[in-house]
């Protein structure tokens, strides 16, 4: 429940920076959010507001060849502009780290471009 916690804690300080860079309101915008566990090799969305030709991409891998992956597995967070499923976003990705300093997942919001 408390590592619940922090990643919510961690996505409401994530809002206001993703919306500043979309350069839209927040009205305005819609936002994306997903939730990786790491495997030591693959982060796979577990929760996601994504959609992969109109079903949820929950289970699917972030690809191992981003800019995004490359960062995580360092334990970096990364922005940048993102294509996922054929959209560009806007994104910001931060790795999970637990209380021994194993790398145990990612989350991740953007806005469309």
């Amino acid at each position: 429940m408390k590592s619940i916690r922090k990643i919510f804690l961690i996505l409401s300080l994530f809002l206001p920076a993703t919306v500043l860079f979309s350069g839209t309101s927040y009205a305005q915008t819609e936002l994306e959010a997903s939730i990786f566990s790491y495997d030591g090799k693959n982060f796979v969305r577990n929760q996601t507001t994504l959609t992969e030709e109109g079903e949820t991409a929950a289970g699917t891998k972030l690809d191992s060849d981003s800019a995004a992956h490359k960062a995580l597995v360092q334990k970096r967070s990364h922005t940048g502009t993102v294509n996922v499923f054929g959209r560009d976003l806007e994104a910001h990705y931060a790795p999970l780290i637990d209380e021994n300093g194993q790398l145990t997942g990612a989350i991740a919001v953007g806005v469309p471009k």
